[in-house]
């Protein structure tokens, strides 16, 4: 569902104006309509012409500051670009054809139309840029709290920066879904005992087995959610820190240390932010930690995360 606004159009270069072109007038019920007041009019030339005036509130203009409607649009995808996929953003061009392309897209193909070859890029499609000016849409994350109505050229935009972006519970067998601040509080209440609680700038203590895939750590006063990744490989295991967050959140800063027969090894990397309990190996800030390391099959990490 979309909200299409109705308000006043220009036809010059810029963007819609808010001038109004047109007024509805709703009849009441017993009266003419305007053009049959025409005819009248037209029919009764001999007589002497006389002012009307009608002050009748329901032929008043409807109200300038709420004319939008509500449609549903069967395919959403008349309002991407057909070449990139992307949403459309003025200026939209069009062909001799009719077809249409972002800006974008005219660069990069030439100025040449994908679907006739004719010449693109020259020619700006008012008529979409105007629908697509319009068009206010709800966030794809509304139900998980988001209440920001944006235009659909600002879609790709806004999901990337929205913070109700919905979370995974990361408890085994859970599969409560919400935005990271409801999920932080639902951890907090429902699964407290299956992680570890630890506080910023302060290094603390988890014991890790050697098959362990993910222990969970919640900070103790802004109840964020952090995953210790364990990957076993041939040469060892790798350990590496994420933080279930929306895409917008910054990362954080962490420390691992792991000690074994006099041996250490440490590693000082940046949390990735992600969405659910499951992450893939980043390429670099991982931790090996040889097999030897494990002795009986467990090993001590002293782990911080900064603020």
């Amino acid at each position: 569902m979309v909200k299409i606004s109705l308000g006043g159009y220009d036809d010059g270069e810029g963007p819609s104006n808010r001038i109004q072109k047109r007024h509805r007038i709703e009849p009441e019920d017993g009266q003419s309509s305007t053009t049959q007041k025409e005819q009248q009019h037209q029919g009764d030339s001999h007589l002497p012409k006389i002012a009307e005036h009608d002050e009748s509130p329901a032929r008043s203009v409807t109200d300038d500051k709420d004319r939008s409607i509500s449609v549903t649009i069967t395919d959403p995808d008349v309002l991407d670009c057909c070449i990139c996929y992307e949403p459309l953003t003025a200026p939209v061009f069009q062909c001799e054809n009719g077809h249409i392309a972002c800006s974008n897209c005219c660069a990069r193909l030439g100025n040449k139309c994908a679907m006739c070859s004719m010449p693109i890029g020259y020619n700006r499609c008012r008529a979409i840029e105007k629908v697509l000016e319009s068009i206010k849409i709800s966030c794809l994350n509304a139900k998980y709290g988001c209440k920001h109505m944006f235009c659909y050229s600002k879609k790709n935009e806004h999901e990337k920066e929205c913070k109700f972006l919905p979370c995974l519970c990361p408890h085994s067998g859970c599969d409560f879904l919400a935005s990271s601040e409801e999920l932080s509080l639902h951890f907090r209440h429902r699964h407290i005992h299956s992680g570890i609680q630890f506080a910023y700038d302060k290094f603390f203590t988890v014991f890790l087995n050697i098959d362990h895939k993910t222990i969970v750590l919640q900070e103790k006063n802004d109840a964020n959610l952090f995953l210790i990744h364990n990957n076993h490989e041939l040469l060892g295991n790798l350990i590496h820190i994420t933080c279930i967050g929306p895409k917008s959140r910054r990362g954080f800063h962490y420390d691992i240390l792991a000690r074994s027969q006099g041996s250490s090894l440490i590693l000082q990397s940046y949390t990735k932010i992600v969405q659910g309990h499951s992450a893939d190996a980043p390429s670099t800030g991982m931790l090996l930690i040889p097999s030897d390391f494990f002795g009986s099959g467990q090993i001590k990490l002293d782990i911080r995360v900064k603020s």
